[in-house]
C-alpha cells in the first residue's frame, strides 16, 4: 500500500513537472513573438466593450507602407457611416488595437462609437484622438474598397472617414477615374505626371481642406476623381508604375499639373499655334535671299527649336531658333514644322501653356496616337514661356546616378548663329 502511495505521488510530480515545463515553453515563445511584434504584452488580447471575454488581435502595423502619405476625405461632416474590412484586423488608437474587426461584417460608425451591427457590440471613440480602423491586407470598404487604411475624425455629432494611403496607390485609383483606360498609354502616363503633380502641390501646406476637415483632398472634381479598388485596370496600373514619383517642376517647384477633358477649339485643344510668315520678313531677318526650304535641324530638351536650317539657291544658313522665333513674334520657340505656303511660310509651333486649363485629356490621346512619348505631350500642354519645365523625381523616387564613359569625341559641329537683326527700313 505504501509502495503504490508512492508511485502515485512520483508519477504526480513528473505529470507536474512535465505541465511546468510546457507552460515555460510558452510563455517564452509568447515572450518572443510579443518581442518581434514589438507589441506590448497588455495589446495582445482586447476586452470587448460589452463583454468580458477577450479576443486575440492580429499583430500588424496600422498603417499602410507609405513613402508620401494622402488624405483623401471620403465621408464629409457625415452623421454616420458604414464600414467593412476584407481580412481580420482592429480599430486603433494610439498606434495599438482597441477593438476587433471581423471581415465580411458591417460595423456603423457615429460620432461617439463605433458599432458592430451583427451582435450590438460597441468601442466608444475616444475624445481628441483620431481613430484608425485597418487590417493586414490595407484593403477597407467604406461606400467603395479603397487601398490603405480608414482614419475617423469625430466632431461629436458628425464625422470625417479620411482613406490614408500612399501617393502612388492613390493615383492608382485616379488615372482610371479621370482617363479612360482603353486609351494609348503614354496619355495615360501624362495623365499619371500630371495627377501627380497636382495632388504632391495640394497636400499637406497646400491643401485647402486639411486646417478645418483634417484631410488633404475630395474625391472629385474640386480636387481629382478617385474611385478606388474596382476602378483600378493593368493599362493605368502600368502608367502609374513606369512613371513612378516623376512630377512636372517649374524653376525647381512641383508645378500643379492641372487638366481637362478638353481646350478650347481644335487648335487649343492640341495647344497649337500657326503663323504666316512673308518670304520677305524672313529673308531680311536670317540673311539669305530666294529661300527655297525651312527646317528645324534640332529641337533642345524643352522642345524649343535650337537651330533652324534656312536654305536658299546660293546661301543656307543656320540660325539660332529661339532668336528666331522672338524676332516673328512667335508667341514660344517650340516650332513643330515649318512648310511654304502661298508667298511665304507656314511656321506651326507648340501654344504658350494654357495656363490653369493645363493638359487637354483628349489631345494628350491625339498626341499619343501619332506616336507622342509622355513628355514629349507633357511639354507641349505645360511648357511657360521662360522654358523652366522639367520633368522630374521627387526625392524619395530620385534614380542613382550611373556613371557612363564619356562619349567619343564628336565631329565638329555647323556653327549656329542668332539672325541679324532686320534693316530699320523694312521694319
Amino acid at each position: 500500500m505504501q509502495t503504490n502511495r508512492i508511485f502515485v505521488l512520483v508519477a504526480l510530480g513528473e505529470k507536474t513537472q512535465v505541465v511546468k515545463s510546457k507552460l515555460s515553453c510558452l510563455i517564452a515563445i509568447t515572450f518572443i513573438l510579443l518581442l518581434l511584434g514589438n507589441m506590448p504584452a497588455s495589446a495582445a488580447k482586447v476586452t470587448k466593450a460589452t463583454s468580458s471575454e477577450t479576443v486575440s488581435i492580429p499583430m500588424f502595423n496600422p498603417y499602410p507602407p507609405m513613402v508620401y502619405p494622402v488624405r483623401i476625405g471620403i465621408v464629409r461632416q457625415a452623421p454616420s457611416a458604414k464600414f467593412a474590412i476584407w481580412a481580420p484586423g482592429a480599430v486603433f488608437v494610439d498606434g495599438r488595437p482597441v477593438f476587433p474587426i471581423k471581415p465580411n461584417l458591417i460595423y456603423l460608425i457615429t460620432g461617439h462609437e463605433i458599432k458592430e451591427l451583427a451582435t450590438g457590440k460597441t468601442f466608444h471613440l475616444p475624445v481628441g484622438k483620431r481613430t484608425y480602423v485597418s487590417s493586414p491586407d490595407y484593403r477597407v470598404y467604406c461606400d467603395k474598397w479603397w487601398r490603405g487604411c480608414l482614419e475617423i475624425v469625430s466632431f461629436g455629432g458628425t464625422i470625417n472617414v479620411i482613406n490614408l494611403v500612399d501617393l502612388e496607390e492613390y493615383l492608382l485609383g485616379v488615372v482610371p477615374a479621370e482617363m479612360p483606360a482603353s486609351w494609348h498609354i503614354e496619355a495615360l502616363k501624362a495623365q499619371a505626371v500630371a495627377a501627380r503633380s497636382y495632388a504632391w502641390a495640394h497636400i499637406g501646406r497646400g491643401s485647402k481642406w486639411l486646417k478645418s476637415q483634417g484631410y488633404d483632398l475630395v474625391p472629385d472634381v474640386r480636387d481629382q476623381a478617385y474611385k478606388g479598388l474596382a476602378r483600378e485596370a493593368a493599362s493605368t496600373f502600368r502608367a502609374v508604375a513606369e512613371t513612378r514619383g516623376i512630377v512636372l517642376k517649374d524653376s525647381g517647384k512641383v508645378k500643379p499639373g492641372f487638366y481637362r477633358a478638353t481646350v478650347g477649339d481644335a487648335m487649343e485643344n492640341l495647344n497649337i499655334r500657326k503663323t504666316h510668315v512673308p518670304s520677305s520678313k524672313l529673308e531680311a531677318i536670317t540673311g539669305v535671299s530666294n529661300i527655297q526650304g525651312v527646317a528645324v535641324k534640332q529641337w533642345d530638351i524643352n522642345g524649343n527649336a535650337h537651330s533652324v536650317q534656312v536654305m536658299g539657291q546660293k546661301k543656307t544658313a543656320v540660325v539660332y531658333g529661339v532668336a528666331l522665333a522672338k524676332k516673328l513674334g512667335l508667341s514660344t520657340a517650340g516650332i513643330l514644322d515649318v512648310h511654304e505656303e502661298g508667298s511665304g511660310w507656314m511656321f506651326t509651333y507648340r501654344g504658350p501653356g494654357n495656363g490653369a486649363r493645363g493638359l487637354s485629356q483628349h489631345g494628350a490621346n491625339t498626341f499619343a496616337n501619332r506616336g507622342w512619348r509622355f513628355d514629349q505631350i507633357l511639354q507641349q500642354y505645360y511648357q511657360d514661356p521662360d522654358g523652366q519645365l522639367r520633368l522630374d523625381y521627387l526625392d524619395m523616387y530620385k534614380a542613382p546616378v550611373v556613371r557612363f564613359p564619356p562619349p567619343p569625341k564628336a565631329k565638329p559641329e555647323e556653327k549656329v548663329v542668332d539672325p541679324p537683326d532686320p534693316p530699320e527700313d523694312e521694319e
